[in-house]
């Protein structure tokens, strides 16, 4: 183990967390980053993006503040999206040196340039004009993905845009047309059209979030459509006209026409694992150059291992960690549980907040699990009525059994917070009178979590008992 030479492509969550994890336990890391070290997650995807909710944040407080006793007779304030941006590039940067810094301090050796494999133990890149050979033991592949374009969509960063080059606007568009109303999409639909953009959202289902709880969803998009956003359901995408120097025309596929100053792509992603040189190392591709992993995320080739969003997984950064986590001790040759994404949280950070961990009623459908189900609407909780932010359910579900909590989802405020509950309680297979018998803080968001346990512990009485089964 020690002395071990263990290479990493891509500096982003399961980069990193596998260079961390490697030189504690003593290999010897070369992790090799073609931009900032912190990945996409950092620089462009997750960190940014959710540093703009802040700003959208403020004005729906402002837009409130009225209702909660605040005075504006001197006027109202508007977004100004240059500074709101710079601060998003800002955020990131601070992020991204904290990861050098980590990396520093447990002497990774880092190096600059895009990293090409040229056989099964050596690697190549470039730095300041001069080809470097990196030999390993064992590899790690953490290059992320990229916003997908469709064929029909030609992005050239002014009016039809990816996510990655929102970061360029310079002034708020006055009709933006989100493409894709998956957790991406609903989030910068809710920032521009908070921030005071006209926004229409176009889903190519029949709901929002269409790979999500319904009921979830339905209470996100019911919000979505009092701000005065648009919502269209069922609308594929075949064309995107900008010849009106004017405006852009979305056609869908079933003839509508959206007219716009602005569409945003926000239609998938895919993975970054072409002109890695993989081939010659007899790496395997799978779908959309997706890299197939085992449940230790080694590929068909027994040193190199591929983390994070390149695999095709749940690409969330804290599944790309446990990843990285996995794969650095399994490389060294360290007993290691397999990855489990049984109790991985993931959340949609518009407001209300959408999170869910565990096992969903779809998944229990599929799988033929039976699950006790139970609701709590959160109108009622005190600090989501201080906020004013009521609108909300929380469900858990529940082994009919013995009560062992499964999974759960909430839709609300700092549903991002609580649901870290429900994943613990997965994780360490607690029953909902565990839940129910922690006592919350009050007030606090994290009471409704408590009164849904509550509800369900008396189901296990024989009290309100849902059972989904195939």
């Amino acid at each position: 183990m020690i002395g071990m030479r263990l290479a990493i492509l891509g500096g982003g969550p399961a980069g990193y967390a596998a260079a961390a994890t490697a030189a504690y336990l003593g290999a010897e890391v070369t992790l090799i980053e073609d931009n900032q070290l912190g990945g996409n997650c950092t620089m462009t995807d997750a960190i940014p993006s959710k540093t703009l909710l802040t700003t959208a944040d403020a004005m729906l407080k402002i837009s409130q503040a009225e209702e909660e006793g605040v005075d504006f007779a001197r006027g109202f304030p508007e977004v100004n999206l240059r500074r709101t941006l710079a601060r998003a590039r800002a955020v990131a940067l601070h992020q991204s040196r904290g990861v050098r810094e980590r990396m520093d301090g447990m002497n990774v050796r880092v190096l600059p340039g895009h990293g090409v494999v040229i056989s099964a133990d050596t690697l190549r890149t470039s730095v300041d004009d001069q080809d470097i050979e990196v030999q390993f033991d064992a590899l790690l592949v953490c290059t992320g993905a990229s916003p997908f374009v469709p064929p029909f969509a030609r992005p050239d960063g002014h009016r039809v845009l990816t996510t990655r080059q929102v970061f360029d606007f310079r002034h708020l568009p006055e009709h933006l047309v989100v493409l894709g109303a998956g957790p991406t999409g609903c989030e910068f639909a809710d920032f521009f059209s908070r921030c005071g953009s006209r926004v229409t959202l176009v889903s190519a289902r029949d709901q929002i979030l269409p790979n999500d709880d319904p009921d979830l969803a339905e209470v996100l998009e019911e919000v979505f459509l009092k701000r005065g956003m648009d919502v269209i359901k069922n609308g594929r995408a075949a064309a995107i006209d900008t010849e009106d120097g004017e405006c852009v025309r979305l056609v869908l596929e079933d003839a509508r026409e959206l007219d716009c100053s602005h569409v945003l792509l926000c239609i998938g992603m895919r993975p970054n694992t072409m002109e890695l040189g993989l081939e010659s190392a007899g790496v395997t591709f799978g779908d959309r150059g997706t890299l197939p992993i085992d449940e230790f995320c080694r590929t068909n080739v027994e040193n190199i291992y591929a983390c994070g969003d390149v695999t095709g997984q749940i690409m969330l950064a804290n599944t790309a960690a446990m990843h990285g986590r996995t794969a650095a001790m399994h490389a060294l040759g360290l007993p290691v549980d397999a990855v489990s994404y049984t109790g991985v949280a993931w959340c949609v950070f518009t407001r209300p907040e959408i999170a869910k961990a565990g096992i969903s009623e779809r998944q229990a459908r599929i799988d033929g699990i039976p699950v006790s189900v139970t609701k709590h609407l959160i109108r009622a909780n005190p600090r989501a009525v201080m906020e004013n932010e009521t609108d909300g359910i929380i469900k858990l579900l529940s082994d009919p059994d013995d009560g062992t909590v499964l999974g759960g989802a909430m839709v609300g405020l700092r549903a991002s917070e609580v649901i870290t509950t429900v994943a613990l309680a997965v994780h360490a297979r607690l029953g909902v009178q565990a839940l129910a018998e922690t006592a919350a803080v009050n007030p606090s968001m994290s009471e409704s979590l408590q009164r849904t346990a509550e509800k369900a512990a008396e189901g296990m009485m024989g009290v309100s008992r849902v059972t989904l089964a195939s």
